[in-house]
């Protein structure tokens, strides 16, 4: 007889993973293969410190999902294969915590293909509640059908949902609405609101407000009394609160009427229910209490036959209910093998009696091997409330941005913010509990351990992924957590001391008992190691003078790299074999390092001239196994920062891809590496030998694109190695499928030296991504010679389609500030082959619309089109080897391009204008004298331009216009062209019988701002036509430029470009300058940028100082130029 396993409770506080037979469904009956089970109040409750279990061994779970395995007679509505979810409730004799559960039909649902097994899982027992307190405990009347025909008799009577966030009263709502029920109010924590109101609440309120029973009073009117009321919290704090709201003659439904204590019966009915005393009942004299026992909605006949066989699965397929923003636990795998959370590890349970993990002393759990796909959605720093179990806390939300991670569950979860960081998006609101840790700046917030930590103890957070930037390779970060009990979700200290550092580090932490070895420097490691290295200086001595020697003793050029630096934050390279070129290099690295990573330490290392980036994703767990992820390419850098990259590296033979992965596997096992982590290679394109550079101990920006070629979840795989767990995957099992590209877009000029911008999102739209995450693949053939030598037969047959996943860390209306890095979003796409996946990328970029700042959006599309892009002829000095192809002259606009800003712009304005009062000069019988004719010209100037065009519209007839569009002694002529637009952005125009539809943005200047000759001061309209953005400016007329003056057009001027702060002033009045001397240091987004003279002459004015922030466009330092 076969079996199979399940979890089940074998004592008070005891979890375990047992053996059970796999029984034969029987009539009426269904053998389900659970992939994702749901363990909810009714398994177990707290009774004096304790779990009650009623029997033992007691199979847990009470809702799953998964396929049909095998049909009892008398089932014909089902087949073998059905994607299904379950409601085993009561005595049931199969639950879901298990590999196989046997289950009623009565208690089965088909579900629809677009509806996930995992969120599936979450459905049944919420949602069998809710319907049955409304429809039967309650006694609405039940529709015929959803949504209803015809308004209930109590339609527009206010029915309350009190602790409406809670799954049951998420489902609630929207049978309510479905029902015809006008006046639903709410109750929930503020971050739910809106999401409350989607479903169909049409009242919210806080229930953490001083106010709500008045605030609901006044809403409801007349005596302020609600009818009928149904409570999802069910504690005696919530009862007094609506014990004031209840009319005498209404109805409240307690939904979770469960009471610590020993007094329970064996009755199924009366199981783990209280009732509320006689003498302590809140409520007015008259209200009947409904206590919902789930467990009996079974005894109605009707329910039993339709509610889940078939009214949840129609509802579910016409998309009238959406599941609820929460996750069911991960059940089962198909790996034989059971895993151990050790008793250090916490059980963390649902919301119902999440209480319970705070009195298991000494509970292990053993659970299979599945993982759960994470599901992502961009967000920001915050940390894990539950535990590093992740298996046993509910679904995980978790994602990466830029710079900073949220791994959100369905159990409370905290996020730390800053107020700068809340102005991206309502980051809170995604978190269930938000602190701030304080202002802007992250050298007084996000750099603070200590807030960070007692933030941690407040929420209670057991937890920390750290994200990409910030403290994630911070050892000593690492280090207080596990001195704080709390787990740190990346490598260990000594890993982190050892790699994160460029340089010696004096060992002060001992590696794992099993070795006796101490902290060394982490190139010598490598060295011993056999991994190749770059020549250079990596010691303590930090001389300007001693590093300036070394850099003569290295030879020119040499790149200073800070040691704890990431991101080209902290990097110069210098050519110039001077001292002074050198010293203001060290100065500048230093500063930016000191202000980014709290360290200011460098090394000094040989320049190599025609190198490639490629890296190497490495995955270690505790118990020794480290694997290859495979390489990626990150060559084309700006600023010494990553713009875009792709997997696998274009162009590496096997035999070298398997020797960078052997080489990156050895690096981390000298170390002893645990987790995720990046081995950084210096490849020389002209020898093709390649070079150790550094180890980054963290997940970094760019892993999508190895999870677009693999299919594996790298936050997931974190996750799994911080509970203890082996890695999901040997090396010769993980796919290599296809090729991914990633661009970042950032908010910066690339024709200005990629100088960051700030300012408002006034337009975001980006094209619609076909995957959250990424395709999923079978594990890979190992290749016969190596498994670190994928072969075509590891993917062979795979029917892969082309995909884009967007990565987006703001939203329309968000501001983009100075404090931190200016990434607005990542456009991932994965192809078959490196064309397809380019080709791909390119559509993206075509359809990714910003207007608001400056962004390289245009600059990644011209990239992604280089000729020498696409022949993988790429190398880290890219972009200054092929500036003329990548920054051509800006091409004038078209005509036709003219033509459909001057018919948007006139179309505008005639929709704004008032419309004239009837006389005689405006009937048509006056048409001869011009009266009703309309005609606008207009004057456009191509940003970056002075060359000026006009263009004259003339309104023929409704919807037809003539349009003549005239620049210097050209002149286009489109007759009776047929234009409408259709919203304030959307332009439908055919011209030369070309019908076409574009997208024209207006950004107006902003209010305060005086007019000038400044295009900054000017209406912009932003063309998207055809995959290409042109920008026209609209030029102020002269009698506004006579009001506002040319504030900003002062000759010898050096004003501040963007936002930004001060670092340095190095000139005063009266001061002598030389042509390209360095004048202010300014800092924007962790960036600093040198602003020199344009000319020789002399410092008449200044007009900042050190530590100031200034405005884009400030007047800095005014220089008076010498005569010639």
């Amino acid at each position: 007889m076969s079996t199979h396993t399940a979890i089940a409770a074998v004592a008070k506080g005891k979890f375990d993973a047992i053996q059970v037979t796999t029984e034969t469904p029987g009539e009426d009956e269904v053998l389900v293969k659970v992939a994702y089970g749901a363990m909810i109040a009714f398994d177990t409750y707290v009774t004096d410190r304790g779990f009650y279990v009623q029997e033992y061994p007691w199979t847990l779970g009470f809702s799953g999902a998964g396929t049909i395995e095998r049909l009892g007679a008398g089932v014909n509505d089902l087949s073998v294969g059905d994607r299904v979810t379950f409601f085993g409730m009561g005595p049931s004799r199969s639950k879901s915590l298990q590999e196989y559960s046997v289950q009623p039909r009565s208690v089965v649902s088909k579900i629809p293909d677009s509806l996930s097994l995992e969120e599936a899982s979450t459905i049944p027992d919420n949602f069998v509640t809710s319907f049955y307190t409304l429809f039967n405990q309650l006694g609405l009347p039940l529709p015929s059908s959803f949504p209803a025909q015809t308004p209930p008799p109590l339609s527009k009577t206010p029915i309350l949902v009190y602790g409406a966030g809670s799954t049951a009263g998420v489902y609630a709502i929207q049978l309510l609405h479905l029902a015809g029920y006008e006046k639903i109010l709410t109750t929930a924590s503020k971050k739910h609101h809106e999401y409350l109101r989607s479903l169909g609440a049409t009242d919210t309120f806080d229930y953490n407000s001083p106010t709500l029973v008045e605030e609901i009073v006044n809403t409801v009117g007349e005596d302020g009394k609600v009818l009928i009321a149904v409570d999802c919290i069910t504690a005696d704090g919530t009862l007094a609160i609506l014990g004031k709201i209840v009319s005498p003659l209404g109805k409240i439904a307690l939904l979770l009427p469960i009471k610590e204590g020993n007094a329970v019966t064996g009755g199924q009915e009366q199981r783990m229910y209280f009732e509320v005393a006689e003498d302590s009942n809140p409520f007015p004299r008259g209200t009947e209490i409904v206590y919902v026992r789930t467990f009996t909605y079974q005894k109605d006949e009707y329910l039993k036959q339709n509610l889940m066989p078939k009214i949840l699965p129609q509802l579910l397929d016409s998309g009238y209910i959406q599941p609820a923003r929460m996750w069911g636990i991960t059940l089962l795998g198909s790996r034989p093998s059971e895993r151990v959370l050790t008793t250090s590890t916490t059980l963390s349970v649902p919301d119902g009696i999440r209480d319970i993990s705070n009195d298991l002393e000494t509970s292990s759990l053993m659970l299979p091997a599945k993982r759960p796909v994470v599901a992502r959605q961009l967000s920001q720093l915050a940390r894990i409330s539950a535990p590093a179990s992740h298996r046993a806390s509910g679904r995980l939300l978790t994602t990466v941005s830029a710079g900073t991670t949220v791994v959100q569950p369905s159990t409370p979860s905290s996020c730390k913010i800053s107020p700068a960081k809340a102005i991206r998006r309502n980051f809170a609101s995604e978190a269930y509990e938000a602190y701030c840790i304080g202002p802007a700046p992250s050298s007084e917030s996000y750099l603070k351990m200590e807030k960070i930590i007692d933030v941690c103890h407040r929420s209670g957070a057991q937890a920390v992924h750290p994200g990409y930037g910030f403290l994630s390779e911070n050892a000593t970060f690492s280090k207080r957590l596990a001195e704080e009990g709390i787990v740190f979700i990346g490598p260990p200290v000594h890993a982190i001391i050892s790699m994160g550092s460029k340089r010696y580090q004096a060992p002060y932490f001992p590696l794992p008992a099993s070795s006796n070895k101490f902290i060394s420097e982490s190139k010598n490691i490598m060295t011993n190691a056999g991994v190749p290295c770059v020549p250079g200086y990596h010691g303590d001595n930090q001389d300007p003078d001693f590093l300036f020697a070394e850099a003569q003793r290295i030879g020119f050029p040499v790149l200073i790299k800070a040691i704890h630096g990431g991101g080209g934050k902290g990097m110069r390279t210098v050519t110039i074999p001077t001292s002074a070129a050198f010293h203001e290099a060290l100065s500048s690295a230093k500063r930016e390092s000191l202000k980014a990573f709290g360290n200011d330490t460098v090394l000094v290392e040989k320049f190599i001239e025609t190198p490639r980036h490629v890296e190497v994703q490495v995955f270690a767990d505790t118990h020794g196994s480290v694997v290859s992820l495979w390489e990626r390419d990150c060559s084309v850098q700006r600023r010494n920062q990553k713009i875009i990259e792709e997997a696998p590296a274009p162009d590496l033979s096997p035999e070298l891809r398997e020797d960078l992965s052997a080489k990156a596997i050895a690096a981390a096992k000298a170390v002893h590496y645990v987790g995720a982590g990046t081995v950084e290679f210096i490849f020389d394109n002209d020898t093709e030998k390649f070079y150790f550079m550094e180890m980054n101990t963290r997940l970094q920006v760019e892993h999508p694109v190895t999870e677009m070629i693999t299919g594996l979840d790298l936050v997931e795989w974190q996750l799994e190695v911080a509970a203890g767990n082996v890695l999901p995957l040997a090396q010769g099992a993980i796919p290599m499928v296809g090729h991914a590209f990633e661009a970042r877009i950032y908010a910066e000029n690339p024709r200005n030296n990629f100088l960051p911008d700030s300012g408002t999102l006034h337009y975001l739209s980006t094209p619609a991504p076909t995957h959250i995450f990424a395709p999923t693949y079978p594990p890979a053939e190992a290749s016969d010679s190596s498994p670190l030598r994928p072969t075509e037969k590891s993917t062979f047959g795979l029917q892969t389609m082309p995909s884009l996943r967007i990565e987006q860390g703001f939203t329309q209306g968000a501001q983009i500030g100075v404090f931190y890095d200016p990434m607005i979003a990542k456009v991932v796409v994965h192809g078959r082959d490196r064309v397809e996946a380019l080709r791909m990328l390119r559509h993206a970029l075509d359809e990714y619309h910003v207007v608001g700042v400056s962004t390289n959006v245009e600059f990644l599309k011209t990239l992604a089109g280089n000729k020498a892009f696409i022949d993988a002829k790429v190398e880290t000095g890219f972009i200054p080897k092929h500036f003329d192809e990548l920054f051509p002259p800006l091409k004038r606009p078209d005509s036709k391009i003219l033509a459909r800003a001057g018919l948007y712009a006139a179309i505008r304005h005639q929709k704004q204008a008032p419309s004239p009062a009837a006389t005689p000069w405006t009937l048509l019988a006056s048409r001869r004298f011009g009266g009703d004719e309309y005609r606008h010209s207009i004057k456009f100037r191509t940003e970056g331009s002075e060359e000026e065009a006009t263009v004259v519209v003339t309104q023929k007839s409704l919807g037809l216009w003539d349009v003549v569009v005239q620049r210097g002694e050209t002149i286009d002529h489109f007759p009776s062209v047929p234009a409408q637009l259709v919203d304030s952005k959307t332009l439908l125009t055919t011209l030369n019988n070309n019908a076409t539809q574009t997208t024209i943005v207006s950004q107006s200047p902003h209010p305060s701002v005086p007019a000038s000759k400044s295009p900054n001061t000017m209406e912009r309209l932003h063309v998207f036509n055809g995959g290409h953005k042109t920008t026209l400016v609209i030029p102020s007329p002269k009698w506004l430029l006579s009001l506002g003056g040319d504030i900003l057009g002062a000759q010898g001027a050096l004003k501040a470009p963007m936002p930004s702060l001060i670092v340095e002033l190095r000139v005063k009045v009266g001061d002598h300058v030389e042509k390209g001397q360095a004048v202010v240091v300014i800092e924007s987004m962790k960036t600093e940028t040198v602003l020199r003279a344009d000319a020789a002459g002399i410092v008449r004015a200044v007009g900042c100082k050190a530590g100031e922030m200034v405005e884009e466009g400030r007047e800095l330092v005014d220089i008076e130029a010498n005569k010639s």
